[in-house]
C-alpha cells in the first residue's frame, strides 16, 4: 500500500511559527484599525468643539421703505378651535 508519511516535525514547527506570526499581524492590524476608528470619530465628534462659531447679524440699512421692523412670528393671540360635525 502506498501510505501517506506523517510530516517532518521541521514542517510542523515552521507551520505553527507562521500561524502564530499570522495570528500576531492579525491582531496588530485589527488593534491599529480599531484606533484610527477611534481617533477619527473623536475628530469628526461635533461636540468636540475646539472652534467657536460667531453668529453676526447682519447690518439694517437705512432707508425710507416701510417695514414691519423684525423677521419674526409673533405668537398666537388665541387658541384655535376645532370643529367637529357633518356638512
Amino acid at each position: 500500500m502506498g501510505g501517506v508519511t506523517a510530516p517532518s516535525s521541521s514542517r510542523l514547527t515552521s507551520a505553527r511559527r507562521r500561524l502564530r506570526i499570522t495570528r500576531y499581524a492579525i491582531v496588530a492590524i485589527t488593534a491599529a484599525g480599531f484606533g484610527g476608528g477611534v481617533v477619527a470619530a473623536r475628530a469628526s465628534h461635533p461636540a468636540k468643539g475646539s472652534h467657536t462659531t460667531a453668529v453676526t447679524q447682519p447690518a439694517q440699512a437705512e432707508s425710507d421703505d416701510f417695514s414691519y421692523g423684525g423677521s419674526y412670528i409673533a405668537p398666537a393671540t388665541s387658541v384655535p378651535q376645532m370643529q367637529s360635525g357633518g356638512s
